[in-house]
């Protein structure tokens, strides 16, 4: 078989990495690049799920934003006695409560093994900073769908009271994990800018409310500016899916958001790793 070098960290005595140097890797089937990067990111989803699950902050995240949502949902609006059997606003406040969701799940994916070293520990092994990155992005992601998940009785309990239209709700919920998955992606780069937990969320919250609000701000724009900040607004597009069609571009808007924060919080994790 064809052996091709890989390089991983070679790490100084401080514990940061000093250079890179090269170790065979066998190229071949499941055996090869793209198989070892797979089981990389695999094992490190696995970690995060196990250190999601086993520490009670994600009890607690889930646990809150299920009663703020049914605070929200139940008591200001109270779509059970509102008369109109539609997911619309449900899905409006889950929206707007992923804002500050998703800062405080990944404020410590990156923030908390810097402060920690154990990045460090991860430098000295055959992984790289993408690896990383979309492994603990993963584990995120998987907490968002274990929180939508959670929202099911509504639709249930809300198709007993009449007529629901179910697909504007397979594609609310798809708009929704998107949407979710883009927060996460900026959370992680966030993350990666700093140790500090509580910078991370707030920079996070930040980031992820200006695209949200991108939206309410369209009457105030001149004409030549709406096409294009209603592109980047986040409830533009989700309000595409959930209509009930599948908008290619819609999909390609999150598919970007997701990879350019992936890709910048994987450059800043390399940059701090090398310095």
């Amino acid at each position: 078989m064809e052996h091709v070098p890989r390089q991983i960290p070679r790490t100084r005595r401080d514990g940061r990495a000093a250079r890179w140097r090269t170790t065979p890797l066998t190229v071949g089937g499941a055996t090869g690049h793209h198989g070892a990067a797979l089981r990389n990111v695999v094992a490190i989803l696995r970690r995060e799920i196990k250190g999601f699950f086993g520490h009670p902050l994600a009890a607690l995240v889930l646990g809150l934003f299920v009663i703020v949502l049914s605070v929200f949902v139940l008591g200001f609006d109270d779509v059970l006695l509102g008369g109109s059997v539609s997911m619309r606003r449900p899905f409006r406040w889950m929206a707007a409560c992923f804002v500050f969701l998703l800062p405080a799940v990944t404020m410590r994916l990156l923030a908390e093994e810097q402060r920690t070293g154990s990045m460090h520990l991860l430098g000295t092994l055959p992984v790289t900073p993408g690896e990383i990155v979309v492994g603990k992005w993963l584990a995120a992601v998987v907490l968002v769908a274990c929180a939508l998940v959670l929202t099911l009785p509504i639709p249930v309990v809300l198709a007993s009271l009449g007529e629901l239209d179910w697909g504007p709700v397979a594609g609310g919920y798809l708009g929704l994990l998107l949407g979710g998955a883009a927060f996460a992606a900026i959370g992680t780069a966030t993350s990666a800018l700093t140790e500090n937990q509580i910078v991370a969320f707030l920079l996070a919250a930040t980031a992820c409310l200006l695209p949200a609000l991108a939206g309410a701000a369209l009457p105030l724009l001149p004409t030549a500016l709406v096409p294009a900040v209603e592109y980047i607004s986040f409830e533009y597009h989700f309000a595409n899916l959930a209509r009930g069609v599948l908008d290619s571009r819609s999909v390609v808007f999150f598919g970007s958001v997701i990879a350019v924060a992936l890709r910048m919080a994987a450059a800043l994790l390399e940059h701090r790793r090398l310095a």
